[in-house]
């Protein structure tokens, strides 16, 4: 008698017996003839009682469990397409699965090689690529070397309104686009087809929307071992939206930027005007304090010219002389004195005295006579206690904020109608900065506007009494031109306001 076992191992199919496991989760070799074995690269006389889960490479396993189970649940036999076969590169197998009366599975395979594989699978592989191709949301085509397409798919179809025959039925893009627009892309495939990297453009191209859309372009170029470059592969991406909103930012961008130099301009007209305004007003007051300051050293003058004419007519030849020359030197201290004078204010009312930086000293001897002239006849008292120091600057920016605070002091006395009135300035150094304290005994500063004294046009005064710019412009002047910073509060008899600038580097 003869054995099936001997049959199934002369056949040249390979056959195989399971048997299920875990109710049909996973199936175990009963039998399995000579070709399976070669098949699944056991040797031939060797005994096989594997799972079919360890019998196939991983990434085949679970497909072919499917299969395994399905056939186990209906009963019906299924066709196993191609398998790679267990520790192979080059050999697959294709086959049958059928289910016995007895809950047996049997599997039928054949070996298939690398190249018939590859074959078998080209339509399928094919098919999935062009799907995959044809659902990307950005153009993408190949052209040969002479520039005729051979591959569209439905997103550059879709966007252009040109069909795929249409596409791959014309030699070159002079039969689809504007003679501009093909001239462009012939220049980038020219420039695509000459370098190894991608070639990025941006082309304008027609859409079925009736408008000329700027699409970006990647064009690279596709070579062979055999023929050298053979074409190109181009992607494209419809720029159109985002390269408009990129202009509009940019276009507003400039309005913003236009708008922002008009408005730095015009800001520093406006502090130029009121810097005006502001010296205007302390120069009516400045000549004022000259008239005031002139009046006692002329009225001195013609008594002593008068009182030298009576004694010039009484006296004898010989003491004439010497009186002359007592009453000449008197007189050029009084003219010296008022000359000094004029050219205190002078200098004050320069633009920037031709400085870079000064010392307190200079400021503090200049200052004098203009402080002492403000405040005469207002019964007010002026004690300064300066540190000697170098300051970044110009020496008259900083002499005009403080004649400022110096006069808002000396109003507030007088409206405060204090008896014994006083001033006083205090100057030190402090760390990097130099800090200078103004003090008055006028009473403060009522605490519902403490917060208001530094803005333009604010005065508790009548209109014809003050113009409001005094402060704001020493707060300009302070912040602007000393990179500085000044503040007001109030002590036990009145205000106090506190100046913070840097120092210069050198010293005096």
């Amino acid at each position: 008698m003869f054995s099936f076992e001997e049959i199934f191992d002369l056949v040249d199919i390979g056959i195989t017996v399971y048997e299920p496991l875990e109710e049909g989760d996973d199936f175990k070799v009963v039998y399995i003839n000579d070709k399976a074995k070669k098949l699944c690269h056991f040797d031939v006389g060797e005994s096989v009682s594997e799972a079919l889960s360890t019998l196939f490479p991983v990434n085949a396993t679970r497909p072919l469990l499917e299969f395994f189970r399905e056939v186990y649940r209906t009963g019906e036999a299924e066709e196993v397409a191609l398998v790679p076969c267990y520790g192979s590169t080059d050999l697959w197998q294709e086959g049958y699965i059928y289910k016995l009366s007895s809950g047996h599975l049997v599997s039928r395979c054949m070996g298939v090689k690398e190249e018939r594989a590859r074959e078998i699978l080209a339509p399928d592989e094919r098919l999935t690529f062009r799907t995959i191709l044809d659902t990307a949301p950005i153009g993408i085509w190949s052209q040969d070397i002479s520039g005729r397409l051979r591959f569209v798919n439905k997103a550059f179809c879709d966007a252009t309104g040109i069909s795929e025959e249409r596409f791959l039925s014309v030699p070159h893009y002079e039969s689809l686009y504007s003679a501009e627009a093909a001239q462009s892309c012939m220049r980038s495939d020219a420039a695509a087809l000459q370098q190894s990297e991608p070639h990025l453009s941006y082309e304008k191209i027609p859409f079925t929307d009736g408008k000329v859309h700027e699409v970006l372009i990647v064009k690279t170029r596709v070579e062979n071992a055999e023929h050298g470059v053979s074409g190109l592969v181009g992607l494209s991406l419809d720029m159109t939206e985002q390269l408009e909103a990129e202009r509009k930012l940019e276009a507003i961008n400039r309005n913003l930027e236009e708008r922002i130099r008009e408005e730095i301009e015009a800001s520093r007209r406006k502090d130029t005007m009121l810097f005006q305004q502001n010296k205007f007003a302390a120069m009516g007051e400045m000549i004022s304090n000259i008239a005031h300051q002139w009046r006692q050293p002329l009225n001195t003058l013609g008594l002593l010219m008068t009182g030298m004419s009576v004694k010039m007519m009484m006296a004898k030849d010989e003491t004439r002389e010497s009186e002359f020359e007592e009453f000449q030197s008197h007189c050029s201290e009084i003219i010296q004195y008022l000359s000094d004078t004029i050219d205190d204010f002078r200098l004050y009312y320069q633009e920037d005295g031709g400085h870079d930086s000064f010392c307190i000293s200079d400021m503090d001897k200049s200052l004098q006579t203009l402080v002492i002239s403000s405040i005469m006849g207002k019964r007010i008292g002026y004690e300064t206690d300066l540190e000697n120091v170098r300051i970044g600057g110009h020496l008259n920016n900083l002499k005009q904020a403080l004649i400022n605070l110096y006069s808002n002091a000396a109003n507030a006395i007088k409206s405060h109608r204090t008896d014994a009135g006083f001033i006083q300035c205090r100057g030190f150094a402090e760390g990097s900065q130099y800090v200078i304290k103004v003090c008055d005994n006028g009473g403060g500063i009522d605490k519902a506007i403490i917060d208001k004294i530094f803005d333009p046009y604010f005065t508790t005064k009548h209109k014809s009494q003050g113009t409001g710019l005094g402060l704001y412009m020493t707060k300009q002047i302070i912040e602007q031109k000393f990179n500085g910073s000044i503040s007001a509060e109030n002590d036990r008899t009145g205000a106090r306001f506190t100046i913070r600038i840097p120092m210069a580097g050198e010293a005096c």
